[in-house]
């Protein structure tokens, strides 16, 4: 399958990274492959939302989909360019880096894994990389200007996630 790609129409990041924000995919896309994680691998199933939207790409940087087993961190569009996010004020989104976890954690509670898989490969490196604390992590909802957005979901835990960052970070 030929990814959707069209770098021309993305913004490029400006300014340093400041922020990590936390999303689930169920928020995006209306395909079924979105609204629930299993172990099938379903990143065609957001592709295809992209075509349908007509987007030039993915609208976040990563996500995270559980293949088989285990949890798979997927790069969906370059930390060098924006994703457009219009509910979160520019001087966040502008800053940040976005990651989706598959799936709608509004009705399915994260297993430890998921939040171990998200900690170690992508967000105790960039708050390494990018000098940054855990309190430069976000749920959507906290930084949206839709007070009734439930995005990540009502199950994900944004102390369980700065705990396990904390377990994996890197110190020197």
């Amino acid at each position: 399958m030929r990814m959707p790609f069209k770098a021309a129409l993305l913004n490029i990041r400006r300014g340093p990274v400041k922020w990590i924000i936390i999303h689930h995919t169920a928020e995006m896309y209306a395909a079924p492959e979105s609204r629930i994680d299993n172990a099938k691998f379903q990143l065609p199933g957001i592709i295809n939302g992209v075509l349908e939207k007509s987007d030039p790409d993915i609208n976040y940087n990563y996500i995270i989909e559980k293949i088989k087993e285990d949890y798979v961190p997927m790069v969906c569009r370059p930390v060098s360019s924006l994703c457009d996010w219009p509910d979160i004020p520019d001087d966040i989104n502008k800053r940040a880096v976005h990651i989706a976890l598959m799936g709608s954690y509004s009705f399915k509670v994260p297993e430890r894994r998921l939040y171990e898989i998200m900690s170690y490969r992508l967000i105790a490196p960039m708050i390494k990389i990018y000098g940054l604390t855990p309190k430069r992590i976000k749920l959507h909802r906290d930084v949206s200007t839709n007070k009734d957005l439930e995005c990540p979901g009502d199950f994900v835990e944004m102390g369980k996630i700065e705990a396990i960052v904390r377990r994996f970070m890197i110190t020197k």
